[in-house]
């Protein structure tokens, strides 16, 4: 077989391997429960004259929101349409980095679209708009246009990474260490500028309209938030269904080196390590970095000897059975998980309900439930997470009263415990349990199907008794 034939067959599986990913996500395309319908809103309301931080909060730098806010002007509010985001842009960053791999020689870069793409973490994260596919897919564009000898584009992506998510600044500044120790003074300085230009761009409109409240929303709040997960959990979840990913990856690095994907992922795990109040989306900043190392140590077992070619191959097969095994598992357990499945139905009922109140409650349920009723959020308080109270970013019994003086329909999500004498659990996070005890009465529930929990979406009315 000639050389351009099996190009030609490495970039015809390739791609099959992204299409049938992207296939499968399209099957299991719904709308759910999550941080993404808060940025949905954020969109409309930016193209609607809203600033950020100014005119609502946002505990993030304001690059996803801005995104989003022109692709509304594509999308409209087919909302669907925004969940499909994610999963393209995780295709483009497999795509991405076997070109990355590929161009260093690796035989095997081809395999790097199976094991990112169908590992767990990716399956299971790219359900829902995070941002971490965005860091990722600008975090590789960085490193991919710096290996193509082009530093300032190479700036640009890792940047606009930061903009979207603040941490991504660990692994942009492993990057920037590598680079240094490169010692090439002048591709160092176009990098650099290409990392302020937007940088400036983006962020001097906020500084000008809104500077106090964007410094008390990206920097403060992060520093005053408790913490959240436990986070041994979390990262024991994590080595449970990663661990042979994670262990040939750590075999990669060590017969490897390569410090342009080893400072940035050093880094960012020392983050994920140290910050307090973790995720597990967040670990799918590391995934990209995980099966590159993965891919390179078998790369190098090939490389070594006859008889560790034997070894390669059988890591290939384990590991493409491990594969299958996390397909079966996202599957059965996690194709479910926060899916909204009657979001209309919710909607429809809150278009009949009078006009004159706006809509307030769960950041995972309201944003969405208001775009698709195309009703207003009640003081612009679209994101109402409960760490964005416990932080002091908002004042719990300060927004509760305001919103009962007003009048508000409340939606919430929620459990009722009868045989313990409770009722209404679960929104006490982002409402003031005192204030509605006394002014919000149930108007309407909603079972939610497929429920891991006997929660239920309730609507409230909740208006000042005086």
């Amino acid at each position: 077989m000639t050389e351009k034939s099996k190009n030609i067959l490495i970039y015809i599986f390739v791609f099959f391997v992204i299409f049938v990913f992207i296939g499968l996500k399209l099957i299991n395309l719904t709308a759910r429960f999550g941080d993404h319908n808060v940025y949905f809103y954020m969109a409309k309301a930016v193209l609607d004259g809203s600033v950020p931080y100014r005119d609502f909060l946002l505990a993030d730098p304001p690059l996803l929101v801005l995104i989003l806010a022109g692709l509304r002007i594509i999308f409209g509010n087919f909302l669907l349409l925004y969940q499909i985001l994610p999963v393209l842009f995780e295709a483009a960053t497999a795509f991405l980095l076997f070109l990355l791999l590929k161009k260093q020689g690796n035989l095997f870069a081809f395999f790097v679209p199976l094991f990112y793409l169908f590992s767990f973490s990716v399956l299971a994260i790219s359900d829902f708009l995070t941002g971490v596919q965005l860091v990722m897919l600008f975090s590789i564009s960085g490193i991919f246009f710096w290996k193509k000898k082009m530093p300032f584009l190479s700036g640009v992506f890792w940047a606009m990474a930061c903009l979207i998510k603040l941490y991504a600044a660990p692994a942009f500044l492993g990057f920037v260490i590598y680079i240094f120790f490169e010692k090439n003074k002048k591709a160092l300085f176009k990098f650099i500028l290409g990392a302020v230009v937007p940088v400036v761009i983006i962020i001097a409109p906020f500084l000008f309209l809104a500077l106090p409240q964007m410094f008390k929303q990206l920097i403060v709040l992060h520093f005053n938030r408790p913490a959240g997960l436990n986070k041994f959990d979390v990262f024991s979840f994590f080595l449970l269904r990663e661990w042979l990913l994670i262990a040939s990856a750590f075999l990669g690095i060590y017969f490897s080196r390569k410090r342009e994907f080893f400072l940035p992922f050093f880094l960012t795990l020392i983050f994920l390590l140290l910050f307090q109040d973790i995720y597990y989306a967040y670990f799918g900043s590391i995934v990209a970095y995980l099966v590159i190392f993965a891919i390179v140590f078998i790369n190098w077992l090939w490389l070594k000897s006859e008889k560790s070619r034997n070894v390669a191959i059988f890591l290939i097969i384990v590991y493409s059975i491990f594969i299958l095994s996390s397909m079966g598992y996202y599957q059965s357990a996690f194709y479910n998980y926060n899916r909204f499945t009657n979001a209309q139905e919710v909607a429809d009922f809150v278009k009949t309900l009078p006009d004159n109140l706006d809509i307030y409650g769960s950041h995972e349920i309201v944003p969405l439930v208001a775009l698709l009723s195309q009703r207003k959020i009640f003081g612009n308080y679209i994101e109402t997470n409960s760490q964005a109270f416990a932080a002091g970013a908002l004042n719990l019994e300060e927004v509760s009263e305001k919103a009962v003086k007003a009048g508000v329909f409340f939606i919430a999500r929620i459990t009722d415990f009868p045989e313990y004498n409770i009722k209404d659990f679960g929104y006490q996070g982002y409402f003031s349990q005192s204030v509605f005890e006394k002014n919000c009465q149930r108007i309407k529930s909603f079972s939610q199907v497929n429920a891991e929990t006997p929660e239920r979406i309730v609507t409230y009315k909740c208006l000042k008794n005086d």
